[in-house]
């Protein structure tokens, strides 16, 4: 995992009505935006 960049597995927080999570998933970084 990027622990220098996130101390979870995941990231997120909301911007207008959407909301932008980073999952490290297999050692990737993914953006989900719901």
């Amino acid at each position: 995992g990027r622990k220098s960049f996130m101390q979870e597995n995941s990231i997120s927080y909301p911007c207008g009505n959407k909301v932008f999570t980073f999952k490290d998933v297999e050692n990737q970084l993914k953006l989900i935006i719901n």
